[in-house]
Parts: structure tokens; C-alpha cells; sequence
């Protein structure tokens, strides 16, 4: 066995960091439930000693079990903070230690080894210790998972991945003992894989556990509120009145405890909170609120507001893009068959690729430095550098990365228009063709945005060409009452990953996905484009070796996908303008809301002390990844 010491470097590192990296002065940390007693941060921050976090949030949590078949932001947003996998991710980004204190993986590559951390255990809502945690725990829940009655929305974790894993959620075998999941003791966890996957390290954060005795004594009654379930992250669930209220208190049991300093938080839900946050945050009632483009220019300038509104930053762990759906199942009123036609032309597809004006369509919601939010590729910059080199930038993505003017040309989206008029009238379909794009209307600015691709297209296409709808889908369930049925034509779509790999881009492509179905297009011509598009995507997938040759064949495959134009890239998610009482750098990064390691500060952080923590934080993550 090889055993794998970045693990412990890296988590000595942020051990270290904690204390000089826009952090409190240190006290004692541990496994204890005891907080530092601190009251000043770093640049003149001051942390206030109720340590009550007041959110309000307007995505409900679909369920709180945690492997159910839905795996909405919502959701996970609710659970984040109440569980942990084998490993977990710092202030910086990096993976460290979990639930699993070490691991080892075999020579060959396929066996990882992980050890649970002894001694801890699970918590009911009341703070009460229950069972211990044991390596079993995992094994239960992976036995749920890749039960294809189940329809776990964590199935993707483990198919074609875990040995075992395919042939028991295709159906082929019901024989559980074939996964690659094996408890070897009460604190020793053995993993089979398939075949070696170059960033499988990155995947301990998605292998969660669940206790066992409770989650087979209540069956799909598990997580049905919070006082039928336990924890085992850094926080419980104390409170969940689902589309009122919930509210979580600090886990004293926690291995890492000494590192949560928030005690409580208190979240209301209110469909409309994105738009009264601000409000809320001025009252304070709130302790974050985010800034919406509408409101940031008022902010920004405002006497009372101008020194607390605080910039974004890019976010590569989510990326959007403007898709076309390709088994269409919308209303007849929008004509499904014309548009079917129309996106089997690839002329059609490059007539709005090169037609969007992504400059305006983002400014909706970003109006200041809206270009450093852009993207010309699915996969992020400095997602996944490899010998010096970033992915984005190898031959031959790179042809794509370096277009000009963000892949918006007028010239080109008029040319593509001509021909694909020619071709499409030929073929006898009628003019306009009809653009049915919904969004959500519980997305800050989403509606905004739409009305300006909607105006921008139809002034430069124009609107004899095409006709663009735009309707606002439910505020709840849009994921699975839109998306994952084929409800759209073209639509801004997303999402996001936690493996430093380029395959971890590749899923809303991949076979069976549920964002364009490409694999399943009705057109003869993108049927075809998309049989060649995942040749080779599964020839980039059979490299197995964290290589060039690897990403070189990942990069050949996206550039594929992008010059016919079946996708058009859009933006890097962002953390968006804020005014908040919580300082960024000090929370987990880019985990969907963790408040480990956050505090609370007594007054509302400054344009000036974020700067400053900002490039503290750049600093200290460097330091980290040595």
C-alpha cells in the first residue's frame, strides 16, 4: 500500500493558517465542545459574543434524507452543515480529512483504505450521543444507494465507478455483497473501484454515512423531519418548519468542534427573499443579504451602504450555459417539431451561439466587471491545471478558449442566420421559429436576464426569425418540474463540481443526462454529432492515468462539443455583491453554505477589511497547496 501524506500536510497547513490567514486569534481547538473566547479579528474586525448567525432563505429542502432521490442546491443546502463525508474541504478549497482520519490506496490503484476517525458518534436533534459511528455506517449507506429502487440522487457516485456499483443499478444483480463497499472492522472502511479514477481522492466528500440502525428501522421515514434522523456534522437540526422556519445549533460532539464557533443559526423562509434581504440586513433582522443588480448601484453609492457592499468573486465550482433542448416536451402552442428541425441545423445553433451577446445577458445581474465572470469553455479556468499547464489552455481547447469577443460576433450570427433560413424553408419549416425559455422566478435576476436575450436576439436576429417566450416557471421544484423533463427549448442551464478533473464537467453531456438529453436527440444530424461527441468523450474517459494525453482527449471532445455549437458557455458562478456580517475567507470554501469555521461579527464588514482579507486568503491558500 502507498500511503497518501498530502492528506496531513495539508491539514497541517490550515492548522497553522487558521490563526494568521484573516483569522481570529487562536485559542484552544480540539475535539472538545468549547468555543474560543475571541473577540477581534484581523484589519480592525470585531466578532460578536452572541454567536447567532439570522439568515433568510427562499429555496425550500425538497427532504432532508440524505440520499433520497433528489439532489437539488435546496436540499443539499439544508443537510450540508448536519453530515460529513470521508473528506471534507478548508477555508481554501483543499480536501482534508473527514470522517476518515487517514487512507492508503493500492499500487494498481483500485483498493482505497480509509480510516474512520474512533470514538465518535451519531446525535439526535436534542444534542443526545446515539450509536457510534462505524465503517458499516458507510457500507448501509451505499447498499441504499446503488438499490435501483431507491433512485438515489447519489447513484452518479458510484455507477461505472465502484466495482459492483453498474451492474446492481442497471438491475443485472441484487447481490449486494458484489460492491465494492466493505466495512473490515468497526473502523476500517475498504473501497473497490472499478478501474483506477485519476481524482477519486476528491470523492471521499460525497461518500456519507448514515446510521445504520436507525436508517433501517425507519425506511423511507428517515428524514422526514428533523426528529427522525441524526447527525453527525457540525451542526443539528433543532428547528424545521419546511417553508416557515428552520434552525440549526452547534454539534458538540463533532471531532472537529473546536472549529465551529457559530453556536446557532436561525433561518426564515420567504419566497421573496432575495428582494426583501437587503432591507432585512439594514433592520437588523438579517446577518447576509445578498445585493441584487437592481438594488447594487443604489448600494454602491448610497452614505449609509457604500463601505459594506462587497464585491463578488468568481465562483468556478458552478458554471452556467444557454443549452437547447433536444427532446423538446413542451406545449404545442410552441411548436415542438419546428423546433426539433430547427436545432438539427446547425446553422440555426451557430446563428445564436455567435449571436448572444453575453456581455449584455450577464450585465443583468453582474453590471460592474462583467467580463471577468465570463467563460468560453464548460469546464473553468484554473479548474484543472496539469504540468504548469491549465486545462483551457491545451491544444486544442485552447483554439476555443482564445476566441475573440466571447464567441459574440454580429457579422457570423447573420451569416449562420442566412444560411440556416435557406436550408430550414427548404425543408419547409415556417418562420419564426418559436424559442420557448422559462426560468425561475426564485433566482435573483433570472427574470432580468431573460428579458434582455429575449430583446437582444430579436433585435439582431430579428424577431421574423425568431420568436422568443418567456415564461416563469415554479418557484419550487423548477429543477425537477423543467430541466429534468425537457420543459424548454433554450434555457440557461448550470452546474457545478468538487473533482479537479475535467470529466467533472462532462456530465450534462454525458450519456443519460437529464439537462439537454443530447444522447438521446431527436434530430438525425445532432443524433450523429452526438454519437461522435461521446466516442469521444469515452476514449478521454479510458485514460485512466492523471496524464496530458488524459486532458488533451477531454479537451478534444469539449472543443467538439463547442464548435458545432451545441452548447454555448456563458458565466462562472459568483458569490455576488453582499452585505454581510460574516467574514467570506473565514468559511468553508465554496460549499454551499458551510459556516464551519465562520463567526459572527458584531458590525457589517467593509469594502476595506474584505480587500484586505482577500488578499490574506489568496496568500494563505497558496501557502496551503505547497
Amino acid at each position: 500500500m502507498k500511503k497518501r501524506n498530502r492528506w496531513l500536510a495539508l491539514i497541517l497547513a490550515g492548522v497553522m493558517l487558521l490563526a494568521t490567514a484573516c483569522g481570529a486569534k487562536p485559542g484552544n481547538s480540539g475535539n472538545g465542545g468549547g468555543d474560543d473566547v475571541v473577540t477581534e479579528g484581523p484589519h480592525g474586525i470585531k466578532y460578536a459574543q452572541d454567536q447567532t448567525l439570522h439568515l433568510v432563505y427562499s429555496t425550500e429542502a425538497e427532504t432532508l434524507h440524505p440520499y433520497s432521490g433528489s439532489n437539488t442546491a435546496g436540499t443539499w443546502q439544508a443537510i450540508s452543515n448536519l453530515c460529513e463525508g470521508l473528506t471534507s474541504v478548508d477555508q481554501y478549497g483543499n480536501f482534508v480529512p473527514g470522517l476518515a482520519e487517514s487512507h492508503e490506496v493500492s499500487d494498481d490503484g483500485l483498493v482505497y483504505t480509509y480510516h474512520i476517525r474512533k470514538g465518535l458518534h451519531w446525535v439526535d436533534w436534542e444534542g443526545n450521543e446515539k450509536d457510534a459511528l462505524t465503517a458499516q455506517d458507510f457500507v448501509t449507506a451505499a447498499r441504499y444507494i446503488c438499490d435501483p429502487d431507491n433512485a438515489s440522487g447519489a447513484a452518479s457516485y458510484y455507477q461505472d465507478i465502484v466495482a459492483g456499483a453498474t451492474a446492481l443499478l442497471a438491475g443485472e444483480t441484487e447481490d449486494m455483497e458484489t460492491l465494492g463497499v466493505k466495512a473490515l472492522d468497526e473502523n476500517t472502511l475498504e473501497i473497490t473501484l472499478e478501474k483506477p479514477v485519476p481524482y477519486f481522492y476528491g470523492y471521499g466528500g460525497h461518500i456519507i454515512p448514515v446510521p445504520t440502525a436507525l436508517f433501517e428501522e425507519l425506511g423511507e421515514s428517515y428524514g422526514m423531519d428533523h426528529e427522525s434522523m441524526y447527525f453527525i456534522g457540525p451542526y443539528r437540526l433543532v428547528e424545521f418548519e419546511p417553508q416557515m422556519s428552520r434552525a440549526y445549533e452547534k454539534n458538540n460532539s463533532y471531532w472537529d468542534a473546536g472549529n465551529v464557533h457559530i453556536q446557532r443559526v436561525e433561518m426564515t423562509y420567504n419566497a421573496e427573499a432575495d428582494t426583501l434581504a437587503p432591507e432585512l440586513f439594514k433592520r437588523g433582522e438579517v446577518d447576509e443579504a445578498t445585493i441584487g443588480a437592481n438594488i447594487v448601484t443604489e448600494w454602491m453609492t448610497a452614505d449609509d451602504t457604500k463601505d459594506i457592499t462587497l464585491p463578488p468573486q468568481p465562483d468556478p465550482t458552478y458554471t452556467y450555459y444557454y443549452g437547447f433542448c433536444y427532446v423538446p416536451a413542451f406545449d404545442a402552442e410552441y411548436n415542438p417539431e419546428a423546433w426539433v428541425k430547427a436545432i438539427d441545423n446547425e446553422n440555426f445553433r451557430q446563428s445564436l451561439y455567435w449571436g448572444l451577446d453575453r456581455v449584455k445577458a450577464r450585465m443583468a445581474t453582474m453590471p460592474y466587471n462583467t467580463e471577468n465572470f465570463l467563460v468560453t469553455t464548460i469546464t473553468p479556468v484554473q479548474w484543472c491545471p496539469i504540468d504548469g499547464t491549465d486545462y483551457t489552455e491545451l491544444d486544442p481547447i485552447a483554439e476555443i478558449t482564445n476566441r475573440d469577443n466571447f464567441s459574440f460576433d454580429e457579422a457570423k450570427a447573420l451569416e449562420y442566420k442566412a444560411k440556416a433560413v435557406e436550408e430550414l424553408t427548404a425543408e419547409g419549416v415556417e418562420f419564426p421559429i418559436k424559442v420557448y425559455m422559462p426560468y425561475n422566478p426564485a433566482s435573483s435576476g433570472w427574470d432580468q436576464e431573460v428579458q434582455v436575450v429575449k430583446q437582444q436576439l430579436e433585435d439582431l436576429l430579428g424577431s421574423d426569425y425568431v420568436e422568443i417566450t418567456i415564461e416563469a416557471g415554479p418557484s419550487t421544484g423548477f429543477l425537477a418540474d423543467v430541466r429534468r423533463t425537457g420543459k424548454y427549448g433554450f434555457m440557461k442551464l448550470n452546474n457545478g463540481a468538487s473533482d479537479y478533473d475535467p470529466q467533472a464537467w462532462t456530465v450534462a453531456f454525458s450519456e443519460g443526462n437529464s439537462w439537454t438529453f443530447l444522447d438521446a436527440a431527436v434530430g438525425p444530424n445532432v443524433q450523429a454529432l452526438a454519437k461522435e461527441y461521446l466516442e469521444l468523450l469515452n476514449k478521454a474517459k479510458s485514460i485512466t492515468s492523471l496524464s496530458v494525453e488524459r486532458y488533451q482527449a477531454f479537451a478534444e471532445a469539449e472543443k467538439f462539443l463547442l464548435e458545432h455549437a451545441l452548447v454555448i458557455p456563458f458565466t462562472a458562478d459568483s458569490t455576488g455583491y453582499v452585505a454581510a456580517k460574516v467574514n467570506p475567507f473565514e468559511k468553508m470554501h465554496n460549499s454551499d453554505g458551510g459556516w464551519k469555521y465562520a463567526r459572527v461579527l458584531a458590525e457589517p464588514m467593509t469594502i476595506e477589511q474584505y480587500n484586505a482579507c482577500y488578499e490574506d486568503w489568496l496568500v494563505a491558500r497558496e501557502e496551503s497547496r505547497k
